[in-house]
């Protein structure tokens, strides 16, 4: 149960994701917000079950006459009828996406998962933890970054004393992820010395997904870049409100790849405008990483391992520079905000390999439709994030199994006229010659073809 007086205005500030997906007409939510006036004390979720669509039981309806207009509302792909169908075979996808080897996956992976309960239990209510909290007391010191963003030697994990020094402290001398990359949680927590019982995958989904970009999928979707053999990576990470403010947590990407130095540029019109144009470094210093100005590492004694950071307080199409190895967007919603219309095409001329990770299967086929319509490519077909957060999101309007980067997915950009061999198009798939190439060979022909008339009379002579 959860006390009406509460769910608006948490839910409109902590997850608004869902409302906005709702707006797109894929629930009724005039209709839904009428029946929780309706409602005097509390919103029981068993009884909005009552009205889940029969087939797919994936969306909730407050009435049957919403239902009904849901069905057949117009454009079709918008209707429920439309998607009916394919949010079933969503709902199948529960199983799989709820498999992790934590000793509290089963309260964190059911549909009626209590995050607020599960971190004030153990405590989690500091530091980074409130970023993951939407109670108003968390939300607060999420939006006052002065009042809790961590300082040079402030454990931003705390309370998790052990997960702090182990990530903040302890370089590992084991350096078998270089050798064979690591492909599950089970595996980095034993390489890390993790408890099975520790939350932290909740944060180091992030660089942990970072990672898994960088050693399976890139190799695998673009084998010419040849990106495992790179020693330096330049990351554009687009809206990243959420990920710089767990700006630490990216450190551990230089011990999961330590032969390769990282700049991250963070970029995003949502970022502070104090943040714009600002430039440190994460560094180690007497075993301890910290946030510093880039001119430390050359007046203190410190390890030479370090990663630059850049921060850009603009939409990424307002971004002017050199090209990135890679680009990375995180839960990133592309009908949420108006300047992915923008920014998915200026990445259509950049041409740079650009990954997005999405909290569920059903968001990434909206984001597909989107970058199709921004860009006249496509999407690549979405996969399971073997490093997925465990913590599940529940939505008001849905029972979809939904989980911070559950699914990862990457950009198809369409053919240029220029017939460039850099085409990053899908495996298996054949690049047609362009018109370019064409009319390059036409003058070949007929050279050819004068040479031969040319052979001929004098054979006859």
């Amino acid at each position: 149960m959860v006390k009406y007086n509460n769910v608006i205005p948490i839910f409109l500030k902590g997850n608004r994701r869902n409302y906005r997906l709702i707006s797109q007409g894929k629930s009724c939510l005039i209709n839904l917000l009428h029946f929780l006036e309706g409602v005097n004390k509390h919103v029981d979720k068993v009884e909005l079950r009552q009205q889940l669509r029969e087939k797919c039981k994936a969306v909730l309806y407050c009435s049957q006459q919403c239902h009904k207009i849901d069905w057949k509302k117009t454009p079709e792909d918008v209707s429920h009828q439309y998607w009916c169908e394919k949010m079933s075979y969503y709902m199948k996808r529960a199983k799989e996406l709820a498999e992790f080897p934590f000793s509290y996956t089963t309260e964190v992976t059911s549909d009626t998962f209590d995050k607020e309960s599960f971190l004030s239990a153990r405590g989690l209510t500091i530091g980074y933890w409130a970023k993951e909290s939407m109670n108003e007391a968390g939300a607060q010191r999420a939006r006052d970054k002065r009042s809790w963003y961590p300082k040079v030697r402030r454990d931003p994990y705390d309370p998790l004393k052990k997960e702090g020094k182990i990530l903040l402290q302890n370089f590992p001398a084991d350096t078998t992820c270089a050798k064979a990359p690591f492909t599950s949680w089970k595996q980095y927590y034993q390489w890390r010395g993790f408890d099975m019982d520790s939350p932290v995958a909740a944060f180091l989904t992030y660089p942990l997904t970072t990672y898994h970009i960088i050693t399976h999928l890139v190799p695998q979707h673009f084998p010419e870049l040849n990106i495992l053999n790179k020693l330096s990576l330049k990351i554009h990470i687009i809206e990243p409100s959420k990920e710089f403010d767990l700006v630490m947590v990216f450190w551990e990407l230089a011990v999961l790849l330590p032969h390769v130095t990282f700049e991250l540029h963070f970029i995003g019109n949502e970022l502070q405008q104090t943040e714009d144009e600002q430039h440190f470094v994460l560094q180690r210093k007497n075993s301890q990483v910290i946030r510093a100005k880039p001119s430390f590492t050359m007046k203190e004694k410190s390890d030479k391992k370090s990663i630059q950071v850049k921060v850009y307080a603009r939409a990424y199409h307002m971004l002017q520079g050199p090209k990135p190895d890679l680009v990375i967007g995180f839960n990133a919603g592309f009908g949420l905000k108006d300047s992915w219309l923008s920014s998915l095409p200026r990445l259509q001329s950049l041409r740079v390999p650009a990954y997005f990770t999405e909290c569920s299967e059903y968001s990434c086929a909206i984001d597909g439709q989107i970058a199709s319509m921004a860009t006249g490519g496509s999407v690549s077909k979405a996969i399971i994030n073997p490093f997925r957060s465990p913590l599940r999101i529940i939505g008001i309007d849905n029972c979809m199994p939904w989980y911070p980067n559950a699914f990862v997915f990457h950009l198809v950009y369409k053919c240029t006229a220029a017939g460039s061999r850099y085409q990053f198009q899908q495996p298996h798939q054949y690049v047609v010659a362009s018109a370019t190439e064409e009319v390059v060979a036409e003058p070949r022909r007929r050279k050819k073809e004068k040479k031969q008339k040319r052979s001929n009379c004098h054979r006859r002579k």
